[in-house]
């Protein structure tokens, strides 16, 4: 990891800054090797050795407190060596073992999760704090959730499951890249399964749905033992579903999920027909490789390697799904489904992971994707409606919003208001005036008027209490001014920018004439039109201040 200092901080980082949620109470950790500090200090030991804090047991997940385990591998209870503290385990032979019991949280007040998530649906994690969330509520116990960036940002694909088809590799309906935190889930998951329980979520500080995990300066530790980096993580929405066929998934070798094949499937003609499809973000190169374990242990694979082009438009699920289709197409006599039992579960693996037999029998019948495919794009844009509520965070960091409206409608003056206010909840506040026409910024005659004046392209003033920089050319997008010059702010409030696509407030004034402001998400106004936007007046400056921090999704950071 840089030197600097991390941009994002879990929320382990706040709850040991201020453990409130906490103290006074005796608590057990839900946690892996995984979850560390911006610094890299595991969260064990963090919690064990606060002075005001009274961590007295460890409970693990699939994989182990120390992540050693591996794949569908029963663990047993333990002590934990370097704290010596009991370590329960939640995964252990069968179902039962999956959820906490009255017995193992006996003589606790609380209970802490902290495992990072790879953004997947069938990622055990999320569903064992699920199962922890119901446990603490029927003992009255606070449930504690240190939040951490979702590696994948918010992207969404893939349709939540179908009645019928919930299992350990998804407890509850939801899309299979889903773009949220394990906080936000938690909340999901209360409200929607009316779970009545005492949850905090101690935010991450810093994170939107457009940052990639590498740009947030945290420390990458392997979730699990076939997740080593986050290009992994990236790949894994759509190769996990090799887990549900006799392909290799790419266990066994230095890049699983990124590699894939079987023995009896040509390198050549595998990547040819990927490469065919033009998938969008993706390309694959023609691959050998023999695992070491697991499917085809010690037999030289033919396959691909696929390479994330643009982790924008990639599309992990669709690219998933069309490997599987192109494999079977490939090589009919020698593909088969996977039926041995998954994750507890006896139905085909397959069914599990999509969320329904509709994959399945789509290529059983030799029938093209495109339909199915459509499908999951629908349940996942229907998704977004039902997580709208529960979201902690951005779309995108810095957010920004612009207010507009005519001359003297009293813009300058609410800013001024607002960025006091804003600023005073700890957000780090940049503003932005544009102007459609352009003028003087400096003082006529001063040194750094002279110098700007006799040809720099970039002229910069700088003193111990601030600096400046003015750069003379043709106006810059905002995009371009937000990344180089705001990238540190939580919040950039903006006058002007009235025909850009950013979030607009529309802001109106007594006897001032309007102007047309296209669909404002908030009215600033003496008068409502009654056209159904939110309309404050501007001495209401805290339902203004609540409306937009509700709708850039900054409530987790507030």
């Amino acid at each position: 990891m840089s030197s600097r200092r991390a941009r994002v901080r879990p929320g382990l980082d706040t709850l040991i800054e201020d453990p409130s949620p906490v103290a006074g109470r005796r608590f057990g950790l839900v946690t892996n090797q995984s979850a560390v500090t911006s610094a890299g200090v595991p969260a064990w030991r963090a919690l064990s050795t606060h002075p005001d804090l009274a961590l007295v047991k460890l409970f693990g997940p699939e994989h182990g407190v120390d992540g050693g385990a591996v794949y569908m591998e029963a663990v047993g209870d333990a002590v934990h060596a370097p704290t010596g503290l009991p370590a329960v385990s939640l995964y252990g032979a069968d179902a039962s073992s999956l959820k906490p019991t009255a017995p193992q949280l006996e003589g606790l007040d609380a209970l802490v999760f902290d495992i990072p998530d790879v953004g997947a649906r069938y990622y055990t994690y999320n569903w064992t704090m699920l199962l922890a969330m119901e446990a603490c509520a029927e003992r009255g116990l606070r449930m504690v959730v240190c939040d951490r960036p979702n590696p994948l940002g918010g992207g969404l694909e893939g349709a939540p499951q179908e009645p019928g088809f919930l299992s350990f590799v998804g407890l509850h309906p939801i899309a299979v890249r889903h773009g949220m935190t394990a906080g936000e889930l938690a909340r999901l998951f209360a409200a929607e399964r009316g779970i009545d329980l005492d949850l905090v979520v101690v935010p991450a500080k810093g994170w939107a749905r457009n940052l990639t995990f590498e740009t947030t300066g945290l420390p990458w530790v392997q979730p699990s033992p076939n997740i080593p980096t986050p290009e992994t993580a990236r790949v894994y929405p759509g190769m996990c579903l090799l887990e549900g066929t006799n392909l290799s998934e790419g266990r066994g070798t230095t890049r699983p999920f990124e590699m894939f094949g079987a023995p009896w499937l040509s390198a050549l003609d595998l990547a040819d027909a990927l490469n065919a499809l033009e998938l969008p973000g993706a390309r694959f190169l023609p691959a050998h490789f023999r695992p070491m374990f697991e499917k085809h242990a010690g037999k030289t694979c033919g396959g691909a390697q696929i390479v994330v082009t643009d982790p924008f438009a990639y599309r992990a699920f669709e690219t998933g799904m069309r490997v599987i289709e192109a494999a079977r197409r490939l090589a009919p006599g020698e593909f088969h489904w996977r039926l041995e039992p998954y994750e507890f579960d006896d139905r085909p693996a397959i069914d599990a992971l999509t969320g329904s037999d509709r994959f399945r029998n789509a290529l059983d019948a030799a029938a093209d994707l495109t339909a199915e495919i459509a499908r999951h794009d629908r349940g996942a844009r229907e998704f977004e409606s039902r997580r709208a509520s529960y979201r902690l965070y951005p779309d995108r960091r810095p957010a920004a919003a612009a207010f507009v409206g005519a001359h003297d409608a009293g813009k300058t003056t609410l800013l001024t208001e607002l960025i006091g206010r804003l600023a005073r909840r700890g957000l780090s506040i940049g503003a932005v005036k544009h102007s459609g026409k352009d003028a003087d910024d400096d003082v006529a005659g001063k040194d750094s008027q002279r110098l700007a004046d006799a040809g720099a392209r970039i002229a910069g003033f700088v003193t111990p209490a601030r600096t400046s920089v003015r750069r003379f050319g043709p106006e810059e997008t905002f995009e371009e001014l937000i990344a180089r010059d705001f990238a540190e702010c939580d919040l950039v409030l903006v006058e002007g920018y009235k025909s850009s696509t950013l979030p607009k407030v529309e802001v109106r004034r007594a006897g001032v004439l309007a102007v047309t402001v296209d669909t404002p998400f908030l009215r600033v106004s003496d008068d409502d039109p009654g056209d159904g936007v939110p309309t404050w007046r501007a001495s209401q400056l805290d339902k203004i201040e609540d409306a937009l921090l509700r709708h850039l999704g900054l409530t987790g950071n507030r």
